[in-house]
């Protein structure tokens, strides 16, 4: 059975959340931490694949990176579902919340592809010269999709 967003308010979690002085920005803090993470990480790989720093291994880059990034996004994400539950009912109306969302799923999604896609064939491009172009086109994309999922987080502090 589905929670509705009155009963996840209304849970324990959600009053924590809303009524406990350190609660919400000690949360904060750490979604912070956990975004800094993940978007530094990010921009070390999505520099790489947009053909700086040559003389290193794309794929090295990529593989010794993604478990921070990962660990990153994870405590972006628990933290931001702590967050959601004191005013989930509200965000839900936000457009800026909602338009959030979707770039973190698309977000998500252009790292799949270019994961399984086109870093599959990094051996014919990992040092030395320039990624292909839809490598560097999805690198930008993703520094873009980022960039404005922090921007719609920021903005959410004033809707």
């Amino acid at each position: 059975m589905a929670m509705s967003m009155g009963s996840l308010e209304s849970s324990s979690v959600g009053h924590w959340m809303r009524e406990a002085l350190w609660a919400y920005p000690a949360v904060e803090t750490v979604h912070i931490i956990g975004l800094a993470l993940l978007f530094g990480t990010i921009v070390v790989v999505d520099l790489r694949l947009l053909g700086l720093g040559r003389s290193v291994s794309a794929v090295a880059v990529t593989r010794n990176v993604l478990p921070w990034t990962l660990a990153g996004f994870g405590v972006a994400a628990i933290t931001g579902s702590l967050m959601f539950t004191a005013h989930a009912a509200d965000f839900l109306t936000l457009p800026i919340f909602l338009l959030k969302m979707t770039l973190i799923v698309l977000g998500g999604i252009n790292a799949a592809l270019l994961r399984v896609g086109a870093l599959k064939s990094a051996g014919t491009w990992d040092v030395a010269t320039l990624p292909p172009r839809r490598v560097r086109a999805a690198a930008a994309v993703s520094l873009l999709l980022w960039t404005c999922v922090i921007a719609c987080g920021r903005l959410l502090a004033y809707f």
